[in-house]
């Protein structure tokens, strides 16, 4: 597995980026830092036609798992403290890193899940 590292992101509690895809494709992502909740959240998604809203980032082998689908490519997010991203810092911090899975990738994880 070749994951790319979504690396722009920094300690602003609201920020948008756009991300290249391995396959050339923008996404559209914008993050949001919940402070009371202790959560960083993808407030939207945007791929092509696709809008996803809210999504909790949590450590995961794919938190797009859901749309895999629909989707060539997956978000996985991992953790030093195995707690998941819960202080805004976190991600300038590399205490939690995004990571961008390409559709091989999402297929290895799938398979994973599903025994085949």
């Amino acid at each position: 597995m070749i994951m790319l590292e979504v690396s722009a992101i920094t300690n602003d509690p609201m920020q948008e980026h756009t991300v290249y895809l391995p396959n050339g494709e923008p996404m559209g992502l914008k993050l949001k830092f919940l402070e009371a909740q202790y959560a960083w959240i993808i407030e939207e998604l945007i791929y092509g036609d696709y809008t996803f809203n809210g999504i909790n980032i949590v450590d995961s082998l794919n938190l797009l798992y859901q749309f895999s689908s629909k989707l060539p490519f997956g978000l996985a997010c991992y953790s030093t403290n195995k707690l998941g991203p819960k202080f805004i810092d976190d991600f300038s911090d590399k205490i939690s890193t995004l990571y961008i899975l390409d559709e091989e990738e999402v297929g290895q994880i799938k398979s994973v899940f599903t025994g085949n």
